[in-house]
């Protein structure tokens, strides 16, 4: 029987323990997989850490073979989201980490768990116990390198040890988990900063292309 499995991740710790299962459950059912991250901002509110944990998510997608779904709460609830999507995608499964709720906890705070049950009918819902443990990006990245974007083409391409008299300067911050040139470029402002992804030395994203 095909089934479509849906992976709801929110704390980086855990979301690659999530995306395993939801692999394996996706192969076994021959059916559709997906990695659903709910936000409750905006992208061009993120800072650079929730970039990070954003990209993250992103390559876990890519790397275990699912779709990746960023959802915009917009003043929903989580659960809410998550029931939409359920219907758009008509999801039979769902893959979940929570961690263990205090007596208090309990009886002031609904679990996510509970309020999906109120709001779907005939969805599995699996629950994977985490920790407590707080995320902290650093831990995911190397130190900033002082580096270069280049220009190459329809192409932007990172450019370290060397200087370009067209090129953009910024702080590369490469994945440790990576052997390649995959990470984050922080543009520095005089306020803020601005962030790019960076695959295989080529930035993702056309952004600078009217700069």
């Amino acid at each position: 029987m095909k089934e479509n499995i849906l992976i709801c991740v929110s704390n980086p710790n855990h979301a690659e323990r999530l995306a395993q299962r939801g692999k394996k459950l996706k192969e076994a059912f021959q059916g559709g997989g997906y990695i659903l991250s709910v936000e409750n901002r905006k992208q061009e509110e993120f800072n650079f850490n929730e970039l990070q944990t954003k990209y993250l998510f992103e390559s876990l997608a890519e790397k275990y073979g699912l779709k990746m779904l960023a959802k915009n709460a917009g003043g929903k609830k989580t659960a809410r989201v998550i029931a939409e999507v359920v219907q758009e995608y008509n999801i039979t499964q769902i893959i979940l980490g929570q961690a263990v709720q205090t007596k208090l906890e309990r009886m002031v705070k609904p679990s996510l768990v509970n309020e999906l049950f109120q709001l779907l009918d005939g969805v599995d819902i699996l629950v994977a116990e985490v920790s407590r443990k707080v995320h902290d990006p650093s831990d995911d990245t190397d130190k900033g390198l002082p580096a270069q974007i280049v220009k190459k083409g329809s192409d932007y391409h990172l450019i370290i040890g060397e200087s370009h008299d067209n090129g953009i300067k910024g702080l590369f911050f490469k994945e440790l988990s990576s052997d390649f040139s995959n990470g984050f470029f922080v543009i520095q402002r005089e306020n803020s900063h601005e962030v790019l992804r960076i695959h295989d030395g080529v930035v993702d994203s056309n952004i600078l292309e009217d700069k």
